[in-house]
């Protein structure tokens, strides 16, 4: 079932990918050029100015879809993760993180220069499992302020630590063992795919703990 669940989740990693992809390509180009088309017709009804209001508001509403895009894209595949590597995505995830719920945070990224970076199935679920965890906090923990440190050991044995801490409400030992625990679950299944462990900490009123320890995979050549 564990190998099923990890080949389920490489097959939607990388159906993610492909539609973040077509998306970017197909959607994205339209919106560009409807955006030029408008600024074309907009300079040709200066003296009208009911149609020049009209073009305006329809430049107003292609930029809002251009952002929407952008954030569904982002959503189902950042592409700072193909572009900049699992590190620069985990910082960037977290910045995203303390700028949208307004938290105090401290974090702090120490990865050698001589770290390889992990195959990308292997960077994917770092990287989700991330994002679990930070929209754990955002909608659970009712947190003020948040603590992220992220290193990895140099090589020939190179291990990911990753670790997440709030002052939020907690959560009770009972809750992260519910049946119904899915993105807990998702996690842990994630992290023992790739010879990880993940490990959670928290009681009611004492904010919570996650920490994952995961060895980083050779890049195949």
């Amino acid at each position: 079932l564990r190998e099923l669940a990890a080949y389920s989740e490489t097959v939607r990693e990388d159906e993610r990918t492909r539609i973040a992809r077509e998306i970017h390509d197909e959607l994205g180009s339209l919106l560009v050029a409807l955006k030029m088309d408008v600024g074309w017709l907009a300079k040709r009804v200066d003296d009208r100015a009911p149609l020049a209001a009209k073009c305006q508001g329809m430049g107003r509403l292609i930029d809002a879809a251009v952002d929407n895009l952008g954030r569904i894209i982002t959503d189902l595949r950042p592409s700072i993760l193909d572009h900049q590597g699992l590190w620069a995505a985990l910082e960037w995830q977290a910045q995203e993180c303390v700028d949208n719920a307004e938290l105090e945070a401290d974090v702090q990224v120490v990865v050698p220069a001589s770290a390889q970076a992990p195959p990308d199935a292997q960077a994917a679920a770092v990287f989700r499992i991330f994002q679990e965890i930070l929209s754990n906090v955002v909608r659970h923990a009712c947190a003020r302020r948040l603590w992220v440190r992220i290193d990895v050991d140099p090589p020939p044995q190179p291990v990911l630590y990753l670790e997440v801490r709030d002052d939020g409400v907690g959560a009770s030992p009972e809750a992260l063992h519910h049946p119904n625990s899915y993105g807990v679950m998702g996690m842990r299944e994630r992290a023992r795919h790739f010879g990880g462990q993940l490990t959670i900490d928290t009681a009611p009123g004492q904010g919570t703990r996650v920490r994952l320890v995961m060895p980083i995979q050779e890049t195949a050549p």
